[in-house]
């Protein structure tokens, strides 16, 4: 799993699957959404012609027992997984994902990480989960082998006793390379959103290739403080060369995904009530879930240029709404 080559395996799978997207017509879209108000999970299946303006419509109930306060979502397309976030369980679960009829559905809950309490997740091009733990000040992973063989013991890859820039990490995003994390604490003084890689330097322990340690000296070199201007901060996502994310009033930001100075965020929209996560559909939009206006709300991601005051559509309503992410069914038919 270490291999560099293999990242490139599951991209170029996913690529093939795109290719029979374009060629057969749309795979079909769900906006998914946490609500920890109401204790319950919900979707909404999008429209193959785009969201108009207006009022946005309610969602369908997926998951309404087993969680108490979820929050952060993540889903793995290609092996159709759903990753919740829900701090009071004391653990990461999952649920297997199929979409029947334009209706969507989960299979029974799964613990992919034990011993931990989780808030935002994320999910890599090779199935490898992420996640932080903000009381323990840890960006933490389960490798996907972890995953298949069901060992539920999550790997932390940077924590705040070594790393500064580790502060009550909150919302998470990767790519093939990199890990991009929002702190919720000191985002001025220590960063607002950090990126560092995926896989640090690391010290084996007793020359054990399966017991290792961050190195802290080395990987220091290597974590790079995109923006710091919001002590702190909530959803991140990634949109092209684009990382976007929500402070904790009302504003959503952009910056580069390879900034170098740290002045470079944009406020691309500041009128939203109380922004939460963010997701990016992989079409060219962005869903931010606000928490209090209770509903979601979509942005045009495909921007060469970071632009101020972009205009955003409702796209759905969902009260209390916090966590989102979107899914897109790549296994099932294809709509013309």
């Amino acid at each position: 799993m270490r291999l560099s080559h293999l990242p490139f395996l599951p991209t170029f799978l996913f690529a093939l699957l795109l290719s029979r997207c374009e060629a057969w017509g749309e795979a079909s879209r769900y906006i998914i959404a946490s609500s920890p108000a109401t204790s319950t999970i919900s979707y909404l299946k999008l429209p193959s012609q785009g969201l108009r303006a207006g009022e946005g419509p309610s969602m369908r109930v997926l998951l309404d027992s087993g969680l108490r306060f979820p929050q952060g979502l993540a889903v793995d397309d290609y092996r159709q997984m759903l990753y919740v976030a829900d701090p009071s369980l004391g653990k990461l679960v999952g649920y297997k994902l199929s979409a029947v009829d334009g209706s969507l559905k989960v299979g029974k809950m799964e613990t992919i990480a034990d011993g931990v309490e989780v808030r935002a997740v994320a999910v890599d091009g090779i199935g490898n989960v992420w996640f932080t733990d903000e009381p323990n000040q840890r960006i933490m992973r389960v490798p996907a082998r972890a995953i298949e063989e069901r060992d539920t013991t999550p790997e932390i890859v940077y924590d705040g006793v070594d790393f500064q820039e580790v502060r009550s990490p909150g919302g998470i995003a990767v790519d093939n390379f990199y890990v991009y994390w929002l702190n919720k604490a000191d985002g001025k003084k220590v960063g607002s959103l950090i990126r560092a890689p995926q896989r640090p330097p690391v010290t084996f322990i007793e020359g054990n290739i399966s017991n290792f340690t961050t190195d802290a000296l080395e990987a220091q070199r290597f974590i790079h403080r995109l923006a710091s201007n919001a002590d702190k901060c909530y959803g991140v996502c990634l949109a092209l060369q684009h990382a976007f994310y929500t402070d904790d009033t009302k504003v959503v930001y952009g910056v580069s995904r390879a900034a170098v100075a740290r002045d470079e965020e944009v406020p691309i929209a500041s009128y939203l009530s109380e922004p939460r996560g963010c997701a990016y559909d992989g079409s060219g939009t962005i869903y931010f879930a606000d928490k209090q206006a209770n509903a979601i709300f979509s942005l045009p991601g495909n921007m060469k240029q970071l632009t101020h005051q972009r205009d955003m559509v409702k796209a759905a309503e969902l009260e209390g709404a916090f966590g989102v992410t979107v899914f897109t069914d790549l296994h099932g038919p294809w709509e013309d």
